[in-house]
């Protein structure tokens, strides 16, 4: 807060906003204000006289400048009501005591709150290396930021000197993303729904995966894809012949041998208008040659089977000669009596004759 001669004037509040009251009070003055008067700009000529008070006698003239929302307090402030976007811009006052005057002049402003944010581009559907530009509406700011995905822009980007065009001179995929822009000013703020910049390009790097060797009888099943914004129409050919396919897939259920030959994948961007196109070759094998002829295999199993056979008979017989025969030739080489083996044994009857029984023994059968 300046002051001249010792006074000064603050607004209150500091911000003043269109409709509210503001009040620019006199501050620093010292004794009794004889006089007071204020003025519509930077001079005290009559002709920009709001009014003049004399506190001591009530008495308040009204200038060539005088509105009814403006009023008086006996200290020498304005306030001034229902404020209007005319009411900004300078304010002099003129203070008299009883033994000094002065006066000073303070500037006023009316803020709107900021309305209608939004981006537009002079380019809807910009392709790759063209100009773009991305303006930020809104009224009432007195400053705009932009921002990508959430973030600051990064460096580098051309912005206008008020902030309110952001132009890429030769636009890159890269530049993909969600834009917003902030507009405010001292008493409010608006920002933007957010602005998707989406660059088409391609079809680039157009590709074929894919089996290119299947077995008659099975699925056929190729896919074509590319680099490209937006996604590429797929158009197929068999052997230079245009397929029914508007598909980025092929699919032949049960292939043959004539499904065999050269496919071609066709992919259009409609933004660029640019077309790409790749080739291979696919091979269909034959079942039988491939798998072999069952009546062979049949064969091949029988005599296989026969010369298994063979080859354990053939074992089971050397095993046989080897160890079986040589123990059956030393049993029949003894000649012994087998009832001679009994000549040894001692007679134990002989040996022990059985004891004769006394006139007082009883037999007692079942004991």
């Amino acid at each position: 807060m300046d002051g001249v001669h010792g006074i000064g004037v603050q607004l209150i509040p500091q911000y003043p906003v269109v409709s509210q009251s503001v009040t620019l009070s006199v501050t620093g003055v010292t004794g009794a204000i004889r006089q007071f008067t204020w003025y519509k700009g930077s001079s005290t000529d009559t002709n920009n006289q709001i009014f003049s008070v004399i506190p001591s006698y009530s008495s308040v003239t009204e200038g060539p400048q005088y509105f009814p929302r403006a009023s008086q307090f006996p200290n020498g402030s304005l306030q001034i009501s229902g404020l209007v976007p005319t009411d900004q811009g300078n304010y002099t006052v003129l203070i008299q005591t009883a033994g000094s005057r002065a006066q000073h002049t303070v500037s006023l402003p009316v803020y709107e709150p900021v309305t209608a944010s939004g981006i537009s581009t002079d380019n809807k559907e910009p392709q790759e290396n063209q100009p773009v530009t991305l303006t930020c509406s809104a009224n009432n700011a007195e400053q705009i930021l932009w921002g990508k995905n959430g973030v600051p822009l990064p460096p580098g980007l051309s912005l206008s000197a008020d902030n309110r065009t952001l132009t890429f001179p030769r636009i890159s995929r890269s530049d993909t993303g969600q834009y917003r822009c902030e507009a405010s000013n001292a008493v409010s703020k608006i920002i933007s729904d957010p602005y998707t910049l989406t660059v088409n390009y391609g079809p680039e790097k157009l590709r074929i995966a894919g089996p290119l060797q299947v077995t008659s009888g099975n699925p056929l099943l190729i896919e074509c894809s590319a680099d490209s914004v937006p996604t590429p129409t797929y158009q197929w050919k068999f052997n230079g012949t245009n397929l029914a396919i508007q598909s980025n897939i092929l699919y032949i259920l049960q292939a043959t041998p004539e499904s065999a030959g050269n496919y071609t994948c066709i992919g259009t961007n409609s933004v660029t208008k640019l077309s790409r196109e790749t080739s291979v070759y696919v091979s269909v094998n034959d079942y039988e040659s491939h798998s072999g002829n069952p009546a062979a295999i049949i064969v091949a199993i029988i005599c296989g089977s026969i010369l298994g056979i063979v080859l354990i008979s053939g074992i089971m017989a050397l095993l046989y000669r080897k160890y079986v025969l040589p123990l059956r030739g030393q049993s029949g080489d003894r000649g012994e009596d087998p009832s001679r083996i009994y000549d040894n044994i001692p007679n134990t009857a002989a040996a022990h004759p059985a004891k004769e029984e006394g006139p007082y023994m009883v037999r007692y059968p079942y004991l």
